[in-house]
């Protein structure tokens, strides 16, 4: 009967012949109490993880917040739009450059409407800052000279009032559409511009419009502008003969590019450049201006990733340093375990839980640092930044998988230690 007993009681101390959730428990169990034995140790082994998730969160968040502002500008622009600007006039070897020269003027516009069969719409446009004001309140804005299918081309609907007509541009009124941020800067929040008379650079505008709010296009801000007809513009305020641009509506987005190569021809063939010279002028599609920067937030953004990814793995190698301290630490306790039957699988699980504990810790912690730091970055810098599950599935995951990868040389270490050489250790 003792007999019995004693073997009863033996078989008490072996691991069950199969994991379960009994056996996955203990070994749990003793991970955390082998962590929480030295806890600040344990947070600094983190540490690298911490910053690591957190770095690859910011990072993607502010590259995917880009590209969403990008694509939110295009539309913001006006849809299936190109810019031609004056300049890129070659002056022997040198290039002048973009806007080096004036070369547009409002028939360039006109001909290039009535000549090139896939422009559907036009708008020339001149612009200078001058000082607005009314009564006691004034304020420096952007005054932009535009034709009356500026709000249709740029996608800038009328809110209140109306836009001023072809024949008030011909006959170079003095009238204005003023945009939300600027008529709350002059009359106060909600106040209706309409039917008050302002004064533009010394001249008194009556106002017949006010556009809907639209918000800012990189250094540009639409909202914060007065316009005014292009011939009241170039003739009464600025005294121009040439416009600063012409914007033009392509027929629709899939002939864009043939768009911008009729648009070169033509002008070329009206300024008389030959083939193949250089133009006196720049036409930009801004699909393509859109493409170009955001490949360059691309490259920003997988360049900070990277950064991230190599902290994570000196996380890692964190994690495996302080695993293969503490298999040297508690080599004896690794004696004693197999001496009363834990087997390899065992030892080697306790270590991996260890190490996989260390780092989803630090992956969680990380995740709660990288959401902060990406509100904290979109607050104080204005950006947009996106922070997606699926960014932050991956960051946690990796950062598990670092865990796991790096904690496993020292738990095989610790699982083929042999029980009296372990339990003879000092």
């Amino acid at each position: 009967m003792a007999a019995t007993n004693t073997n009863h009681q033996g078989n008490a101390l072996q691991p069950p012949s199969s994991w379960n959730a009994v056996s996955i428990g203990i070994a749990l169990l003793m991970a955390l109490r082998g962590l929480t034995a030295n806890k600040l140790r344990a947070f600094l082994t983190t540490l690298g993880i911490i910053i690591g998730v957190g770095a690859v969160i910011v990072a993607i968040g502010i590259g995917e917040g880009s590209r969403a502002a990008v694509s939110a500008s295009i539309q913001k622009m006006g849809t299936n739009v190109l810019t031609i600007i004056p300049g890129q006039m070659q002056n022997g070897p040198i290039g002048m450059g973009s806007g080096s020269s004036n070369t547009l003027t409002l028939e360039d516009s006109q001909a290039i409407l009535a000549g090139v069969d896939s422009v559907i719409g036009i708008c020339p446009q001149v612009q200078n800052n001058a000082q607005v004001k009314y009564k006691n309140k004034n304020t420096s804005v952007g005054v932009y000279g535009v034709t009356t299918s500026f709000p249709k081309i740029n996608n800038h609907p009328v809110g209140k009032g109306r836009f001023f007509s072809e024949s008030e541009d011909k006959a170079r009124r003095r009238v204005a559409v003023i945009g939300v941020t600027t008529s709350k800067a002059l009359f106060g929040k909600g106040a209706d511009p309409v039917g008050k008379t302002i004064r533009v650079a010394g001249q008194n505008f009556y106002i017949v419009g006010m556009l809907k709010k639209k918000g800012g296009q990189g250094f540009r801000n639409p909202d914060e502008a007065v316009y005014v007809p292009i011939n009241t513009a170039m003739k009464r305020l600025f005294g121009l003969k040439k416009v600063q641009n012409i914007t033009c509506q392509a027929r629709s987005f899939g002939v864009m590019k043939k768009c911008q190569a009729d648009i070169e021809t033509f002008l070329k063939k009206r300024h008389g450049i030959a083939p193949g010279a250089d133009a006196d002028f720049t036409v930009m599609n801004q699909a393509d201006l859109a493409n170009a920067q955001s490949e360059q937030q691309g490259t920003f953004t997988t360049l900070i990733t990277c950064l991230a990814i190599v902290s994570l793995c000196v996380g890692g190698i964190g994690i495996m340093n302080i695993m293969l301290v503490s298999v040297t630490e508690r080599t004896r306790e690794i004696g004693v375990r197999k001496a009363i039957g834990a087997r390899r699988r065992d030892v080697l699980a306790q270590f991996i839980i260890e190490a996989l504990l260390l780092s989803s810790v630090g992956g969680i912690l990380g995740v709660v640092s990288g959401i902060i730091g990406a509100r904290v970055v979109s607050a104080m810098n204005g950006w947009a930044v996106s922070v997606q599950p699926t960014t932050i599935l991956m960051s946690f995951s990796f950062a598990a998988a670092v865990g796991v990868f790096f904690g496993f040389y020292p738990a095989m270490k610790a699982s083929k230690l042999k029980p009296i050489e372990a339990l003879r250790y000092e």
